[in-house]
């Protein structure tokens, strides 16, 4: 919806990351809380703005132009996989036969998804699917960068306020030198659509940490499967998308896939 007029893919990401350093900030400051300036700190704001906001933010807009909703859908659920991955790269994670296993099913399935000539709706897809890989990659490094370097001290508030900040710092000069300002004055559907998409990354984004919290990180792990599931289902319920056996097949490896590769107790 947001992207229906010709809405520029960069300038609704600048859009969105100002919605959500404004309620970030705002959460932050009413709760007494600070947000760490050292140079680590700077860094590392910047380094998850790249590849938590901007990049994959600004690719997302673009391929959902080419793509079904619910194929994105899918391709994204290849984020833990690339993680692990990274991991493994890095020595942050250590090498399981059954998580393996799990890699494995989703490269199955992403070959589901781009190899048969009746799996993508159009020839010349293939392209696009490749790309949302790209965003993937791009979460898995945040990821890992969360997971490695993140501020002394930091909460889980003053982490996303960082990183909003990050986002959009990033975006702004981009978005000034190619001169794609987006106009939310006819505040139409489209632009009504693209200030829910702010709000709803910042309380879908709070409501997961929320869930760590209370039920821990394996419990909240789960949402993954929601995640794809409900991409698939709306975009059926919404946008009126059919799709071919092999997407459905891949549709089912890719959660075998997540079930492997979750995190485990202790």
């Amino acid at each position: 919806m947001a992207i229906s007029t010709g809405h520029d893919a960069m300038g609704i990401s600048l859009i969105t990351s100002a919605i959500s350093l404004v309620l970030t900030t705002t959460l932050l400051v009413l709760s007494g809380g600070r947000l760490p300036l050292g140079r680590g700190a700077l860094l590392f704001y910047l380094a998850c703005g790249v590849f938590g906001t901007a990049l994959p933010n600004t690719l997302s807009y673009i391929i959902i132009e080419h793509l079904p909703v619910g194929i994105v859908a899918i391709l994204i659920a290849t984020v833990p996989m690339l993680t692990i991955l990274l991991g493994w790269a890095v020595g942050l994670e250590r090498f399981a036969p059954l998580r393996t296993l799990g890699i494995v099913l989703g490269m199955v399935a992403v070959a589901l998804i781009t190899l048969p000539d009746s799996s993508l709706p159009e020839a010349g897809q293939a392209f696009w699917v490749a790309l949302g890989l790209v965003i993937a990659a791009s979460y898995a490094v945040e990821n890992i960068i969360i997971g490695s370097v993140s501020p002394r001290g930091a909460d889980a508030l003053t982490i996303i306020t960082g990183l909003s900040w990050g986002g959009f710092l990033l975006l702004l000069p981009l978005v000034a030198a190619r001169g794609t300002w987006v106009d939310i004055s006819p505040m139409g559907p489209p632009e009504l659509a693209l200030l829910a998409l702010g709000v709803i990354h910042v309380v879908c984004y709070f409501g997961f940490i929320w869930i760590i919290g209370k039920a821990g990180p394996v419990f909240a792990a789960q949402i993954g499967y929601v995640v794809t599931l409900s991409g698939v289902f709306w975009g059926m319920a919404l946008l009126g998308e059919r799709h071919s056996g092999y997407i459905w097949l891949a549709l089912v490896l890719m959660l075998i896939g997540m079930a492997l590769v979750k995190p485990k107790d202790g």
